[in-house]
Formats: structure tokens, C-alpha cells, sequence
């Protein structure tokens, strides 16, 4: 008797187990896996250091490496304001400043390829104001 009310209970737990890994697989995976090649609109605002920059340009890498999809490309307008359309999940961003006109703008650009932002992009549109070397 004993023996047999071990088994049951064990292949109530088995299943228990089975059950939850059942709906943990049905869900969705984290954006950064995302693999479709989806696009969806992104608008927002770039500053460095706390300052709007006017010019320049940003490069939308879509993160997941089994998705073989080109870089997108943003310029930044003189109000410091961009738009790009960008694949669906995590992008990691970075940022071309304009080239430096003066000594003060080469120091506040310094560093500033080395910097990167996550955006996570969702269907529809988007907004994502990004700001590099955040004081």
C-alpha cells in the first residue's frame, strides 16, 4: 500500500511539473530574442552629457544574433531630434557625434562611440529619447 501511494504521488508531482513547464514554454521569450524582421517606427530626442547635439548619426543594431538583419540608421537633425524605422525587440544603440567644430564640443563628445543604449521596439510607434554619458 505504501508503495503504491508513492507512485502516485510521485506522478502527481511529475505532472505538476510537466504542467508548469508546458506553460512555460508556450510563453513569448524575452524581446532580445526576438527573431522576426518586423519594423516599427522610433522618434525621439539625442543628448550627450545632458545637452541636445545637432547632427550626427545613430546606428539601431538589432540585438539577437540569430537574426542576420542590417544595421538601421538614424541622423540626428540640428533640434537634436531623429527618426528611424527599426526591427521589433531590443536594439542596442550607439552613437556617431557630429565631427567637433570646437576644442569645448571634441571634450564633450569624448568617449562617446564607447557609450551604447537598449531600446526596446514594440509594433506601433515608439519613442525613445536617448542620452549618452549621463552625468
Amino acid at each position: 500500500m505504501r508503495g503504491r501511494r508513492m507512485r502516485v504521488r510521485f506522478l502527481g508531482v511529475l505532472a505538476g511539473v510537466a504542467a508548469v513547464l508546458s506553460i512555460l514554454a508556450g510563453c513569448g521569450g524575452p524581446s532580445y530574442l526576438e527573431g522576426s524582421t518586423q519594423e516599427a517606427t522610433v522618434k525621439g530626442t539625442v543628448k550627450v552629457r545632458g545637452k541636445l547635439i545637432d547632427g550626427g548619426d545613430l546606428h539601431f543594431n538589432a540585438s539577437n544574433p540569430n537574426r542576420r538583419v542590417e544595421t538601421r540608421e538614424a541622423h540626428v537633425g540640428k533640434d537634436g531630434t531623429y527618426t528611424v524605422k527599426a526591427y521589433i525587440g531590443l536594439n542596442i544603440v550607439t552613437l556617431t557625434p557630429p565631427k567637433a567644430r570646437t576644442k569645448a564640443q571634441d571634450k564633450a563628445y569624448f568617449g562617446v562611440g564607447y557609450d551604447e543604449q537598449h531600446v526596446d521596439v514594440k509594433p506601433g510607434e515608439n519613442t525613445a529619447d536617448l542620452e549618452f554619458l549621463k552625468q
